[in-house]
């Protein structure tokens, strides 16, 4: 048997071996020798089942993995490495690299395994493949046994994956860095409130906030510490809020400018993201409103010009009344008497339409308060707690529609007052209304009903009161109104578009 250089000792061979080897001992002159075969016999197995053992597993690695001698040969090459090159381990073995791909001649993949072989120290690197210039590959190459053993890994798709990843990055840098009026930032929670920190800010952080973004990034309170006194509380106890609900917040606070120290307005928008690990970051955005906030005072003081003159014209027009009906009222004119009354009383009735929307910047005004306002007069009286039921869900109403409901239910309540319900002890007044939807949209229908009040009877004629619930509302609003004088009182059904 040939022992010198066998591929593989098995069980039977050894044991034979063994066998001749004791034999070889009985003979004097070969004591010697039989010792000697039986101890390279044994070690030439246990390399040779490490050998089998150790190719099982580079066979089933997911690395490529090859050996190459002293003279560049491959002398081992495992299935992922086949399958990475394209051709037949078989061809490949004994047959040296840099004939296999001549064009690697020069190239840094050969300057770094000639590296190993001078040092005898492993290296990591990665570089392109020696089959494939195109292919990007992790080495981890070292020394073996006179020669040089390489792993590599095929990261092309990563690479390109990360090269585009950190392009679509450096794009959104460099539009956020150049926002006219905005920061973008990303801050990295913890479990602890305090120990948050900022991953990322845009440069416009220094023309925002006259701090640079890499000041910021190491010291996240620099930028708390901006914010006006009688802002911080609010944002601490919002920041608070937003973490522990890990909800989005929206802000608007004044912060002063730590190079100019001008008091600027600023708008703040974070919102939380999980990313795959389980952390979570916020995203967020800052946006210089100064000049918005200034328009809004420049626009709540128009506004309250507008208001004052509004009283002030309507004081005018009181005024102006006053002194056009100071004559009249003498013994035996009681029509004038009367008509100066209900004159200034639809002047009250529109005042107080004016005072609601003055409340709420003529932005519009909340159904009810107009009822309120319409009705608080007649509510003053002993029995007024219980004159009017109101019923319905409340709702806006534009500023038009606000005022010629207010002039309405005042001609209602006159009109009530004079002959209806409220000029009975017993009577009341049901206000209900409801909001259908249809084709052209949604729609207010609104019902007033009186009950309790002495029958009545529809009028001979037509007077401003009814003219204007009649004709002024539906005129103005674009709907309809219908006046019945049942005879258990009043009813008045109002049908206006919202819209």
């Amino acid at each position: 048997m040939d022992i010198a250089r066998p591929r593989y000792a098995d069980s039977p061979a050894l044991a034979q071996l063994v066998s001749d080897s004791t034999a070889a001992a009985s003979r004097p002159d070969a004591g010697g020798l039989a010792e000697a075969a039986l101890e390279k016999a044994i070690q030439l197995s246990v390399d040779a089942k490490v050998e089998a053992r150790l190719s099982v597993i580079l066979e089933g690695i997911g690395d490529a993995f090859y050996s190459l001698d002293g003279d560049w040969r491959f002398t081992y090459i495992n299935r992922a490495a086949e399958t990475f090159y394209g051709m037949p381990r078989d061809e490949m073995l004994g047959r040296v690299i840099w004939d296999l791909f001549p064009w690697s001649e020069g190239a840094e993949l050969r300057a770094r395994y000639e590296e190993v072989f001078r040092t005898g120290r492993p290296v990591a690197f990665e570089g392109k493949a020696v089959s494939a210039p195109d292919r990007f590959v992790d080495f981890h190459v070292f020394p073996y046994d006179g020669g040089v053993t390489a792993s590599f890994r095929d990261w092309t798709e990563r690479r390109r994956a990360e090269e585009e990843l950190l392009e679509t990055q450096a794009r959104l840098s460099a539009l956020a860095d150049n926002l006219p009026v905005g920061m973008v930032y990303q801050m990295l929670e913890s479990d602890n409130f305090f120990a948050r920190k900022f991953i990322y800010l845009s440069a416009t952080c220094e023309r925002l906030n006259g701090i640079p973004a890499e000041e910021a990034l190491r010291n996240p309170f620099l930028l708390y510490e901006l914010l006006l006194a009688e802002h911080r509380q609010r944002m601490f106890e919002k920041q608070v809020e937003s973490f522990h609900k890990r909800q989005p917040f929206d802000i608007e606070v004044a912060l002063r400018d730590a190079q100019t120290s001008e008091t600027r307005w600023q708008r703040i928008v974070a919102t939380p993201r999980e990313l795959p690990s389980g952390a979570v970051v916020w995203g967020g955005i800052q946006i210089d409103i100064t000049d918005h906030k200034r328009a809004e005072e420049h626009l709540q003081l128009l506004v309250n010009e507008l208001n004052n003159r509004v009283k002030n014209t309507l004081a005018i027009a009181q005024s102006l009344s006053s002194q056009s009906f100071s004559r009249i009222g003498t013994p035996g004119d009681e029509g004038g008497a009367s008509a100066r009354s209900a004159f200034e009383a639809r002047l009250f009735a529109l005042a107080r339409g004016h005072d609601v929307l003055t409340r709420e910047n003529w932005e519009g005004a909340s159904l009810r308060t107009v009822l309120d306002e319409a009705f608080a007069a007649y509510r003053e009286r002993p029995e007024g707690c219980d004159l009017f039921r109101i019923s319905g869900e409340d709702l806006r109403v534009t500023p038009a529609m606000a005022l010629s409901l207010s002039m309405v239910l005042h001609e209602l309540c006159t009109n009530a007052l004079k002959y209806g319900a409220l000029a009975a002890p017993g009577g009341r007044v049901s206000v209900s209304w409801e909001t259908p939807s249809g084709s052209e949209g949604t729609r207010l229908v609104m019902r007033w009903e009186e009950s309790g009040d002495p029958p009545v009877a529809p009028p001979a004629r037509k007077g401003f009161g009814s003219r204007l619930i009649e004709g002024g509302l539906a005129r103005e609003l674009n709907g309809s109104v219908r006046l019945e004088f049942a005879p258990g009182g009043v009813v008045c059904t109002i049908d206006v578009p919202l819209a």
